[in-house]
């Protein structure tokens, strides 16, 4: 049968990519229809004794089943796929620690459970795979348990070393922020697109508080068909955007990630892709120019916190309730330039040309691509440098050539991005801001309060917050362990990582400011 193929041939993988494993009992066969979640009974031999699981193709891995059958999914201190990038922003004592599971490797299903732990103050970090004996007990280096509960439980009773090979102790257990989201309270409903990792869809997201029930953007990523550096590459956008409190940027809500699929959930714009709006709604003079001014208040909030957006085209923005809005922050990196590989694949038509030069990206060149997009936006969506290919584009570019307008458009807002968003030499440039500004005086827009917006937002997300832990009791999420277990000195703490992300890209802002203006002196 399908599933007893399915069987076979993952314990073969394993045995093909780690000649040192040896397959040390003889496979089995499974009934038909295999069950949901399936335990082989293989062991083999690699350093300790570990047990292979597998799972039917699109089934949950072995270790997803485990932790929602012993309660570990429960747990405040299992923080499921969070990657190492993110570990280190909540393990900043000694003693603190968490319980997630393994980093997957394409086409493979296996999983493992790891305590990650801090063993000093100054961010060194342990990573302790959890094994399981033939009997099913779990162990790290000397004792083994019914369940990683009560492995947890254990040392931090006893306060004994984690290994005997040195000192490692576990102090305090660090629970979920508030942007990890529990898989039950995110639903799918229907399907949008495809993306570069995955599926964009539109769902649901039951929020536990004054907000109630969400519509929301859910990016849903199949860790299977996916390598190790994609899956790190959507945590890495997911992580810039938690620091966003813009409305014309696309929010992040939070990322389900304590089994699979990966899901990022995101702010929905009721009107979709920008390109696409201006493709099917005929906008005058006016809503195009504040248009322009959106986007413009957008890249330069993110140049603000220190980004480089690279990507900036109608096709990666969104409009809803009247708002453009940034989005889609796959190419974004944290300035103030970064220097592209020359054989990544790169948006030619939106690329200033001095990226297609040296292949360096600055706030500048985001500069150049807001020009080039505030032409889409004049001609109604249309893709820019109509008629030439790619490398007709770059040549003509790099001769000194730009495009025309051919639409009705205000002669400031044209010489604006004529003349301060297309030269050629990128310190010819306006920054963003000096563009808004300018774009404010020509549309008579007064300037939105970027902080007085973003403080309101934090004590709306803070209120929901309270009010979401005080009604909804033990929600999944909270810890199972009964209080009389626990040492009367350990608690499960809630490192707000969203502010310390945000202090973080701001001094990192702050200091760039500074080498500017030092430069400029």
């Amino acid at each position: 049968t399908i599933e007893q193929t399915t069987i076979v041939i993952s314990i073969l993988h394993l045995a093909y990519n780690k000649e040192q494993w040896k397959i040390c009992s003889k496979i089995e066969h499974f009934p038909s229809p295999a069950p949901r979640s399936i335990r082989s009974p293989h062991s083999i031999s690699f350093r300790s004794r570990y047990t292979v699981f597998s799972a039917r193709p699109g089934e949950p891995s072995h270790a997803q089943a485990m932790a929602a059958e012993t309660g570990l999914n429960k747990e405040k201190y299992y923080h499921g796929l969070l990657p190492r990038e993110d570990i280190k922003m909540l393990l900043v004592k000694q003693g603190d620690f968490i319980v997630r599971m393994s980093e997957p490797n394409q086409g493979q299903p296996g999983r493992s459970f790891i305590l990650s732990v801090a063993v000093n103050d100054m961010g060194e970090i342990k990573h302790f795979v959890v094994s399981k004996t033939s009997e099913g007990k779990f162990f790290i280096d000397q004792y083994s348990f019914d369940n990683i509960q009560a492995l947890i439980q254990h040392h931090l009773k006893k306060g004994e070393s984690v290994t005997k090979n040195y000192t490692c102790t576990l102090k305090t257990p660090v629970g979920r922020q508030r942007w990890e989201l529990n898989h039950e309270d995110v639903t799918p409903t229907k399907k949008l697109g495809e993306g570069a990792f995955g599926e964009v869809h539109l769902g649901v997201w039951r929020t536990r508080g004054k907000r109630g029930e969400m519509k929301v953007a859910i990016k849903l990523a199949k860790l299977d068909n996916l390598t190790k550096e994609q899956i790190k590459e959507i945590m890495k956008e997911a992580r810039l955007m938690r620091i966003f409190e813009c409305d014309y940027v696309v929010r992040l809500w939070g990322v389900a990630a304590a089994s699979e699929p990966l899901m990022i959930v995101m702010e929905l714009a009721s009107n979709g892709a920008l390109n696409s709006y201006l493709e099917k709604n005929m906008l005058d003079e006016t809503q195009k120019a504040i248009m322009c001014l959106q986007s413009s208040w957008g890249i330069e909030y993110l140049h603000s916190k220190n980004i480089i957006h690279r990507d900036i085209a109608a096709r990666n923005c969104l409009y809803g309730d009247g708002k453009v809005k940034i989005a889609d922050f796959g190419m974004s990196r944290e300035g103030p330039a970064y220097q592209m590989d020359p054989k990544r694949r790169v948006p030619i038509r939106w690329l200033a040309p001095e990226t297609m030069r040296v292949q360096t990206f600055t706030f500048k060149t985001d500069v150049y691509s807001f020009g080039i997009m505030s032409w889409e936006i004049y001609h109604n969506g249309k893709e820019p440098f109509p008629g030439l290919t790619p490398a007709e584009v770059a040549k003509f570019v790099l001769t000194g050539n730009r495009m025309e307008f051919e639409q009705m458009i205000n002669p400031d807002v044209k010489m604006m991005i004529c003349n301060n968003t297309w030269c050629d030499d990128p310190n010819e440039r306006l920054t963003q801001e000096m563009i808004s500004r300018k774009m404010e005086t020509i549309t008579n827009t007064p300037r939105p309060d970027f902080e007085g917006d973003a403080r309101k937002r934090r004590e709306a997300d803070e209120a929901e917050e309270r009010e979401r832990e005080s009604a909804s009791g033990p929600a999944p999420g909270a810890p199972t362990t009964p209080v009389a277990a626990m040492p009367r000195s350990v608690s499960v703490r809630v490192r707000h990582s969203h502010a310390s992300d945000a202090s973080r890209f701001q001094k990192k802002a702050e200091k760039t400011g500074r080498r500017q203006s030092k430069k400029k002196k």
